[in-house]
């Protein structure tokens, strides 16, 4: 089930990535992202903490990483778009 999130997370982070950086810089579905990116964000840290195995602590990083990528695209765009 770990396994099945944490690639999910990579997948959805990795599109809403392509997607915003396609896009022009707009706040659209701004809660949406917020919301999923908070919720990947505390998920793939809770699993990293776990440790289960080599597969997860890898897949938790790799998800932390475009957690984190993400989030800096919107604040990005919320940065650009209100200034």
């Amino acid at each position: 089930m770990r396994y099945l999130l944490l690639i999910l997370f990579i997948l959805f982070n990795t599109i809403a990535i392509v997607v915003t950086m396609t896009q022009p810089l707009t706040v659209s579905y701004f809660s949406l992202r917020v919301m999923f990116v908070g919720l990947s964000f505390v998920l793939t840290i809770f699993f990293l903490l776990l440790r289960k195995s080599k597969v997860t602590t890898y897949l938790s990083i790799l998800s932390l990483i475009l957690s984190i990528v993400h989030m800096t695209l919107i604040a990005h765009s919320t940065y650009i778009y209100l200034y």
